[in-house]
């Protein structure tokens, strides 16, 4: 368990914007500093929404792996006047914050892998699903093509898109050359793209620390020549500033 002066003299550097304070007052309570700069911009896509807004009818399972692919589906569906009770279908969920964002729309979930990438996904989902049921998979730009080739009968509907916020990479390379011994959290392969195109050249990073959420984005930070010193056991900040505060721990002795 954490202490209160866990992170005492350790600034944690936010490289998204998490969907509540919480991460932040997490780390002010075990004594340490936030700062945040949001290397990503997530915006709603539309140009599919004709298309799979009057189709919703014809799929037995709707697929979401991220809380921005909710959070798009709820706006649509109130511009549209749409109601979540209307619907039919069931719903998959990767992760439990997904799955919770679902929930508080209204959207009860009925499967979550036991373990939160798209290949276990896809092997323990295969035995929910009959012969004929089509599958609707709500994703971001980025998103991989690994649901799409693994599951038959499954269509994607893009309901946002993912682009580099260079402005604050930019303002995130100035604050690491004033402020070099800084911990710095990566929530998505994105942000480490991002990071590394216009971040990483710009200065000096032996005294940073590396932190991420997942496996997926820990391979990021290791394709793009950059090491994973923490990594959350389980897919949420606040997994991860425990694991942070537990590393100090062990980096002081």
């Amino acid at each position: 368990m954490c202490n209160k002066n866990d992170l005492q003299g350790r600034t944690i550097v936010f490289t998204s914007q998490p969907k509540s304070d919480e991460p932040f007052k997490l780390v002010e309570r075990l004594g340490g500093d936030v700062a945040c700069f949001p290397l990503i911009q997530v915006i709603e896509f539309h140009s599919q929404d004709e298309v799979f807004i009057g189709r919703l009818s014809l799929y037995e399972w709707l697929i979401f792996t991220s809380q921005n692919a909710v959070e798009m589906f709820r706006k649509k569906l109130n511009r549209l006047g749409m109601s979540v009770s209307e619907l039919s279908f069931k719903v998959a969920a990767v992760g439990t914050k997904t799955a919770s964002a679902l929930e508080a729309i209204g959207l009860q979930v009925s499967f979550i892998p036991t373990i939160y990438s798209a290949d276990t996904f896809i092997k323990e989902f295969s035995s929910h699903l009959k012969d004929t049921d089509r599958c609707l998979f709500l994703k971001g730009s980025l998103a991989k093509d690994t649901i799409r080739n693994g599951l038959e009968h499954v269509d994607e509907w893009t309901v946002y898109e993912t682009t580099p916020n260079v402005k604050n990479a930019v303002e995130l390379a100035k604050y690491l050359k004033s402020n070099p011994r800084v911990c710095i959290t990566f929530a998505s392969p994105s942000a480490v793209h991002n990071f590394s195109n216009h971040v990483y050249s710009q200065v000096l990073l032996t005294t940073v620390r590396f932190a991420a959420i997942g496996h997926i984005t820990a391979k990021s930070l290791i394709d793009h020549g950059l090491p994973v010193h923490i990594q959350a056991k389980s897919y949420t900040y606040l997994a991860l500033i425990d694991e942070i505060a537990k590393w100090k721990d062990v980096e002081s002795k």
